[in-house]
Parts: structure tokens; sequence; C-alpha cells
């Protein structure tokens, strides 16, 4: 006569150990997964500004205008003082607009926020301008001045301590 085995009791499936290891590792990189993704969409920055487009075509007009600062052979020394006042003396053929509109990008070493003043400086003497930049302490400036038809830009490190000459660029060659 034959002996039929017995059936041994399971135990159940919660209380097996085996179940933590294939189930725990694939679970656990899925809610890892969601979390970053709530993490990457709710602090994401734009990479793209809204105005793509008008910024790419005014690209043109930049250097168009750096094109015609070279073409006029201007050059300007910027000299600013603690109190703020701004002199400038712009050189150049041509003739010289009676009002320039100065752009300061600005930062300071100990904070990243960036601010922009724009300043119209006013001609006082043939060549020489003048305005007042208030509550500027900066260690960097970033200046566009702007007369018209043209532009020169520049960088200003330490403004309060040496001033700034600026030169029309020239153009950049690619080979």
């Amino acid at each position: 006569m034959a002996t039929i085995p017995l059936l041994q009791k399971a135990d159940n499936w919660k209380k097996e150990p085996w179940l933590l290891l294939v189930v725990g590792g694939p679970l656990s990189v899925v809610c890892a997964s969601l979390f970053s993704g709530y993490l990457a969409f709710s602090g994401a920055d734009k990479v793209v500004t809204e105005d793509y487009y008008k910024q790419g075509l005014m690209i043109n007009a930049d250097l168009m205008r750096d094109q015609e600062a070279r073409s006029l052979k201007l050059d300007a020394g910027l000299h600013l003082q603690a109190d703020g006042q701004v002199n400038l003396s712009l050189h150049g053929q041509g003739q010289l607009p009676e009002s320039i509109l100065l752009s300061v990008a600005s930062s300071t070493n100990d904070q990243l926020v960036e601010t922009t003043h724009r300043l119209p400086l006013l001609k006082i003497a043939p060549g020489l301008y003048q305005g007042t930049l208030s509550d500027v302490k900066p260690s960097i400036m970033h200046i566009k001045l702007e007369g018209g038809s043209w532009r020169l830009t520049g960088d200003w490190h330490h403004p309060l301590q040496s001033d700034l000459e600026i030169r029309a660029a020239s153009p950049s060659r690619v080979e």
C-alpha cells in the first residue's frame, strides 16, 4: 500500500521573508522616482524665456549697434564717485548726442542678486556727461552705454576704486 504524503500547512504569504526582497526593492525605486519627479517639476527653472524669438532677432540689432560704435571710433571713460555721481567722457567721430542712457547691472560679492539701473547721462560739456546713481555699492558692474544707433559695453571691477575705459570692440573673426 502506498503512503500519502501529508500536506504541510503553508505559512501566511505576508510572513515570507523573500517577499520583502522581491517586492520591497522595486517598490522603493518607484517611490523614489515619484518623489524625484515631484521635486523636478515643482522647482523647475525655465530654460527658454517666453520671448526667445524676439531676443534672437534683437541679437542682429545689437551687432549692428556695436558695428556703428566701431565705425564712429567711440571710446569712453567712466568715473564713479562715492556719492554716486557718474562722470563720463566720450570721444569719437561725428555728432555726440545730448544724453546717453547708462544701463548698470550689478551684484555684490556676498549676494547673487542682480539689479539693473537705467540712468540718463546729460551732456555738461562737449564729450562730457554726468548723472547720479543712487544706492549702488557693488564690486562688479556690467555697463552698457547707448546713444541712438550705437552702444558700448564693458565690465567694471571695483568701480569705487578704479575708472573704466571702454573702446568699441573689434569684431571677432571666425576662421
